[in-house]
């Protein structure tokens, strides 16, 4: 079962097909390996706020960041002019580089219990660095894939806990190249080590065209997890007698899955296109990291990105995917340009895909990418001014486009909560044929924004106080008619009293011909906090919100996690999973909820801070101890 969480922060789509990766490092001496408007309160659980004083005590009173020897034991330590921003804004560590959690460990429970029925793995992903010595990426989506794994064992109350940094082809390459740069004991270069791969937005070696002639860009696997269920016919040699566990896979719409040894998180098998069961036809595209699984016949459905350049028509593949992820079927589709799209919503019976203006408006810019004077994110442009958002919607039967809306004004965002279509009542008693269709989703505000937004994701360090843009939460009500004419009818909030946000989670799994109404936000709980701190809960039908929850002084909560209860009674019977980042102790704690009032269940301390994630898949059932 997936339950998607997490959901940020899609990476660039256009990333082709160069087999280059990364490891680990050293940092010049240090030896690196990587093994203005009216909101609801803000509501500090007691729990957690108890567990704030219990975890100082247990993994350090003082201030992380002003304790030089602390800082100094970190495997890649921050600059001075680095460490200077994050003990002025201490939220920005959260960006710091990761370690391997090689070998597994049980996390201390702070407070609480794991509830009983909540048992199996939660897979996230995200990027674990976007910096290696003073070399910085391109891009907060061009950092490295790390993927964390938690299992849950609540019949126990246990937990087990280790991350990896996804050794896909890129990472490997640049820790060849760091165990070189090692063996020269040139510490001037190590602290600012080039770079043995290129990514969307990232330059290869020291950033020189020269070095980037001819070089296409490598996917990071790093914005998402995948769960899916083993079929009969996959090679099990890797499993033990204790049962088969479940595939997992690293995602990224750079480019295509990754398979990860469920239990090692080793790779399994490095990029490579999904295919059908026989073998006989494989995915032509790259692989969305927003994947929707149908929660009453498990199938996945997803899309992908194909490169199209210049007079070429601009398309999307939507494919289908059986539960064990054997490619079904797929079909190409037209784009009105070569855009980001990162999500899509799922009807009882269409996909939705929201296209925002931002995109290479030709390829007169291809002989600067080719001569590495360029990276491929430079060609990206918004055109807020000059195009207009539209709305796609296909066909869950036959993949292909049945209508293409153009919105009146320009939108932009990354995430869809939610789809639902009704058809309309005619005369009598009959249906019309005519569809309502109604999607909710978090637009950035202003949705004009999207250039400031990239700029801001392209050095997170960087980003002045007070000037973070986040998004509302907007339904879209559109008219589909037989005919292929599709208008939007109305546009509104959902709830007015709900704070800024990003990664929206719904219960897709209760009632799913039924409309949602309730939704989970990663949420900013004040004007002058500069980073999202707190978990929300909206009531989509009422259009009114929660108070948002929030851990602790200098404490930030990361994207939500919905898991539902095995036999849940409503929509909101569950339980809501997230990474809370304690900058003052630069460490992170992982926090379990009810779903239904946001109080807190259980608190685990783990060892070692987790950068901030995007997104990631709960499975039932699977638990590794």
């Amino acid at each position: 079962m997936r339950v998607s969480s997490i959901a940020v922060a899609p990476v660039l789509l256009l990333v082709l097909h160069n087999k280059i990766s990364c490891n680990g490092f050293r940092h010049a001496a240090l030896s690196v390996d990587y093994r203005s408007r009216t909101l609801p309160a803000a509501a500090t659980d007691a729990d957690a706020d108890d567990a704030t004083t219990t975890t100082a005590r247990s993994f350090g009173s003082t201030n992380f960041w002003a304790d030089p020897s602390r800082v100094a034991s970190l495997l890649d330590p921050p600059s001075p002019a680095r460490l200077a921003v994050i003990r002025s804004e201490p939220y920005k560590g959260g960006f710091e580089p990761a370690a391997d959690v090689p070998e597994p460990y049980a996390p201390a429970i702070l407070r609480g219990s794991i509830p009983k029925d909540l048992v199996g793995s939660l897979a996230s992903n995200g990027a674990g660095r976007i910096r290696i010595g003073d070399m910085q990426y391109g891009h907060w989506f061009d950092g490295d894939g790390f993927v964390t794994l938690l299992g849950l064992d609540g019949k126990t109350n246990s937990a087990s806990f280790r991350a990896r940094y996804v050794r896909s082809g890129r990472f490997e390459a640049q820790e060849r190249l760091m165990e070189t740069l090692r063996r020269e004991n040139d510490s001037e270069t190590l602290s600012r080590p080039p770079l043995a791969f290129s990514g969307a937005w990232t330059k290869r070696g020291k950033g020189e065209w020269y070095e980037n002639i001819g070089r296409i860009p490598t996917s990071p696997a790093n914005t998402a997890t995948m769960w899916v269920q083993r079929s009969a016919t996959t090679d099990t040699d890797n499993d033990d007698d204790d049962g088969l566990p479940p595939r997992l896979f690293a995602l990224c719409e750079g480019g295509h899955p990754i398979e990860l040894d469920p239990k090692t998180l080793d790779v399994v098998r490095n990029e490579a296109p999904l295919t059908s069961a026989d073998g006989s036809d494989r995915v032509r595209s790259f692989f969305s990291a927003h994947f929707q699984r149908c929660p009453v016949t498990g199938d996945i459905y997803n899309h992908g990105f194909l490169i199209r350049p210049g007079p070429l028509p601009k398309q999307i593949n939507v494919c289908k995917l059986s539960a064990d992820g054997s490619l079904i079927a797929q079909a190409k589709s037209s784009l009105p340009f070569d855009c980001l799209t990162h999500d899509s919503g799922m009807t009882s019976n269409h996909l939705v895909f929201f296209l925002p203006p931002y995109y290479i408006p030709n390829y007169d810019g291809l002989p600067s990418l080719v001569s590495g004077t360029s990276t491929l994110g430079d060609l990206l442009e918004w055109h807020g001014d000059d195009d207009t958002a539209y709305v796609q919607i296909h066909s869950r039967d036959c993949l292909t486009m049945r209508w293409r809306v153009a919105l009146p004004d320009v939108t932009s965002l990354y995430h869809i909560v939610d789809a639902y279509e009704f058809e309309e009542v005619g005369d009598g008693s009959t249906t019309s044929g005519t569809i309502c269709l109604k999607v909710r989703i978090a637009q950035h505000d202003p949705p004009t924004s999207r250039a400031i937004v990239e700029q801001q994701f392209a050095n997170q360090y960087e980003v002045a106080a007070g000037e973070r843009i986040n998004a509302v939460l907007r339904e879209f009500t559109f008219r589909l008619e037989k005919d292929g004419e599709g208008t939007l009818i109305d546009t509104g909030s959902v709830a007015k009293d709900s704070a800024p946000c990003e990664f929206p989670v719904v219960n897709s799994a209760f009632c799913p011909k039924e409309r949602r109404r309730y939704c989970w936000t990663n949420a900013q709980s004040d004007p002058s906090v500069d980073w999202l701190d707190g978990i929300q809960k909206i009531d989509m039908e009422t259009g009114t919100s929660s108070k948002i929850m929030v851990f602790g002084p200098d404490s930030f909560a990361g994207p939500p996690t919905f898991v539902p209860k095995e036999n849940m009674d409503s929509e909101d019977d569950g339980y809501i999973i997230t990474t809370v980042y304690r900058s003052k102790e630069h460490r992170s704690d992982v926090i379990v909820m009810d779903a239904a009032n946001l109080q807190t269940l259980c608190i685990l301390g783990l060892r070692q801070h987790i950068p901030f994630q995007f997104h990631g898949d709960f499975v039932s059932g699977y638990v590794n101890m």
